[in-house]
């Protein structure tokens, strides 16, 4: 089982919201109180019964309405608030859907269906339970078969036909929250204890032997097998390089008979004596159950083959950026066995390690209400379209700017004058530039960036005579004017004076230790500038030709020394107006 889609009406800061999830890792980004944790809780609400609070309700609303949709059904929970302090909790309700009613009948239906076969007839009595068909021990088969015809029949004409009283198919589930990452013994309980006590419960007693003695006996089992697993597969060596002096490692589970309730808690022994972990750091803390999910992707401990759902709450928390990286490799290793990952993240290095396609951005315009953000018209394609001209995840979707621009000269005075200015990068400052010269899918690109960005936060620097391309994306993008800042008549390098391009690329020489060529002068620059307007000529191709014997002029070399030797002054009115919208 995996979880398709959820949609949620009035928990919290979640109103009349949906959200799609991916088959292997879905990563929720945003800013604090944009609503990650709530949407984790909305799932836990469904598949754990979480229970709701009076302050789950959003503050203008009576009732929570929750739907998540699995590859055949859709669940439906609904809470309303009784009086001033009661909820009403309605029973969950689940909606086939019409491609797994039409599965159900032709499979029925087919002449070589045998309901004589066991499977068959344990097929027939999971079906009859899904919708609510009594099943006793000396139930006929072919009676329960026709009883489901006649339902999946009724839910054909019925686009309103629901289960009532429905429940939620046991799945495996790991549910993990930053806290549990620094407590490792109850990482313990829920990462391998968890999936192993719910098949005991499914287990048969031998006569004479009591639950609890059986349980014991098997949980005690079960930890031994589980200390023998770590300590050959060197996971006691791997957890040395952060205890130095870790001897053994011991999982001792204790019971609370009153309500048979299973715990456990992981020893880490040095000589026989237990290490205090309450006394390492939460980084020390995290490492350890980093090195126990290490495990658990190594060694298959849990012998249902079904996927598990991997649902966490901001884990990489006090982690450093290496074992960030680890962390979601271990995660992507679930994802690649078919398991399904949900995750919440503030780390720009996890959000750089995914596909675009497999983040939601969750954010709030007006109080109170959260919406999504992400690429949902051909993704994969946008996605790759918008990394090949170097747009990672964190500006794509976080991004204050965007400026597109023509050329080399552009790319590097902006970025290089910007740093002059305010001794800050335009990528700290969340300014992306982007080279029209790498976009090869002008539609592709322009479509993925609509997506998640607004065009009044995206600029254009080009010349008077704008290439194609740059048309081309005005057209897509639609730009309004005053985002187009143009820069030169021919080339941005035209834009500036002779006397500046003078001074500037002769203090590079100066400061480079180099003798400038002397054919590099104001005249001559004037010259140049003549000859390519009376001939249409390239007034960058003539700057390189007249510095010739110096400094090789290239364009993303001149454009920094443009940006390091220019003073305020000489910069175009243009360009200083979008800088003082960058310092906004």
């Amino acid at each position: 089982m995996k979880i398709k889609k959820l949609s949620i009406n009035g928990f919290r800061s979640l109103k009349s919201l949906i959200i799609s999830f991916e088959e292997d890792i879905t990563v929720l980004v945003g800013e604090n109180d944009s609503g990650k944790s709530s949407l984790i809780d909305c799932l836990k609400v469904i598949t754990q019964n979480k229970p709701i609070e009076f302050d789950d309700f959003n503050y203008d609303s009576n009732k929570i309405d929750l739907q998540i949709e699995i590859e055949d059904l859709v669940f439906i929970k609904v809470y309303e608030k009784d009086g001033e302090t009661n909820i009403r909790e309605m029973p969950l309700v689940a909606k086939p859907t019409r491609e797994y009613i039409n599965k159900i009948r032709n499979e029925l239906m087919a002449e070589d269906f045998d309901i004589t076969q066991p499977e068959s007839e344990a097929w027939l009595k999971s079906l009859a339970k899904l919708f609510n068909i009594t099943v006793r021990s000396n139930s006929v088969i072919a009676n329960l078969k026709a009883s489901i015809l006649e339902k999946t029949n009724e839910s054909l004409e019925d686009p309103d036909f629901k289960i009532e009283n429905a429940q939620f198919p046991s799945f495996n589930n790991i549910q993990l929250d930053g806290k549990q990452f620094e407590n490792v013994s109850s990482f313990f309980k829920e990462v391998f204890l968890k999936e192993k006590q719910s098949s005991i419960w499914k287990e048969e007693i031998e006569p004479g032997n009591t639950i609890e003695s059986f349980i014991k006996t098997r949980i005690d089992n079960y930890s031994e097998e589980i200390t023998t697993k770590m300590n050959e597969s060197g996971m006691k060596d791997k957890i040395k390089i952060f205890l130095k002096n870790l001897t053994d490692i011991r999982i001792e589970p204790f019971y609370q008979t009153k309500d048979l309730n299973i715990d456990a808690k992981v020893k880490f022994l040095e000589g026989g004596k237990e290490i205090n972990l309450q006394k390492k750091g939460d980084g020390t803390k995290r490492r350890i159950t980093m090195a126990l999910l290490e495990l658990k992707k190594e060694q298959s401990i849990i012998k249902d083959n079904s996927p598990t759902i991997y649902l966490l709450d901001e884990p990489d928390t006090h982690l450093h950026v290496r074992a960030q990286v680890e962390l979601l490799e271990t995660l992507q290793s679930f994802a690649s066995n078919g398991d399904q990952v949900i995750l919440t993240t503030h780390s720009p290095f996890l959000i750089n390690s995914v596909k675009s396609n497999q983040i939601r951005l969750l954010f709030s315009e007006e109080q109170n209400q959260t919406k999504i953000r992400h690429l949902h018209d051909d993704p994969i394609i946008s996605s790759q379209v918008l990394h090949s001209v170097g747009i990672e995840n964190t500006y794509l979707f976080f991004a204050r700017t965007i400026v597109i621009v023509e050329g080399e000269t552009e790319e590097a005075f902006i970025s290089n004058y910007f740093l002059k200015k305010t001794n800050r990068t335009l990528n700290s400052n969340l300014i992306k530039i982007v080279n029209v010269q790498g976009i090869r899918n002008v539609y592709g690109f322009s479509k993925g960036i609509l997506e998640l960005h607004d065009p009044n936060n995206i600029h254009l620097v080009f010349d008077n005579d704008a290439s194609d391309e740059i048309r081309e994306i005005i057209a897509q993008l639609n730009i309004s004017e005053e985002k187009k800042h143009i820069i030169g008549d021919k080339e941005f390098e035209d834009a500036f004076a002779d006397n500046v391009l003078f001074e500037c690329w002769k203090n590079y020489h100066v400061n480079s230790n180099r003798d400038c060529p002397p054919s590099w002068n104001t005249e001559g620059i004037a010259r140049v500038r003549k000859l390519c307007t009376d001939n249409n000529e390239k007034f960058s191709e003539q700057l390189r030709r007249l510095g010739a014997g110096g400094k090789k002029l290239t364009k993303p070399v001149f454009g920094q020394a443009l940006a390091q030797y220019i003073s305020d002054e000489q910069v175009p009115p243009r360009l200083q107006e979008l800088f003082t919208i960058f310092q906004r």
